[in-house]
């Protein structure tokens, strides 16, 4: 998906291992410093694999907004989107064990720093 969405299939290949390694990393710190490392397989996992079930849902609909820019397909991504949102964030408040505002602020931190950083660390190579 990600090599359709830019020109060069290196640089996608480039993005998504970023991303991949800027996931692993961050949970790993999030865990460190929640000392709660001894989860860190599990969690990594889960993140992992819910955010690739997402996207397998993602990729018809994304072909089908390219196809039609239907207004209902730009519901059905938003929804989506806040599906991954939402998963993500549960994950993070059943491991830490923290409070819901709490876990919507560090899934937003989570998000921000591995899509727009992956994102910025790809325009460096």
């Amino acid at each position: 998906m990600q090599a359709n969405m830019t020109d060069d299939p290196i640089e996608a290949f480039y993005e998504v291992t970023i991303e991949t390694f800027l996931t692993l990393f961050f949970f790993a710190v999030l865990l460190f410093f929640n000392k709660t490392l001894y989860a860190y397989l599990q969690v990594t996992t889960a993140i992992l694999v819910c955010a690739n079930v997402v996207s397998v849902f993602i990729v018809p609909v994304a072909v089908w907004l390219t196809v039609s820019e239907d207004a209902l397909s730009y519901y059905v991504l938003s929804l989506l989107l806040i599906w991954d949102y939402a998963l993500v964030t549960y994950i993070i408040r059943q491991t830490l064990r923290i409070n819901l505002l709490a876990s919507l602020s560090i899934s937003f931190l989570y998000f921000t720093v591995t899509y727009f950083g992956a994102f910025a660390l790809g325009q460096l190579i």
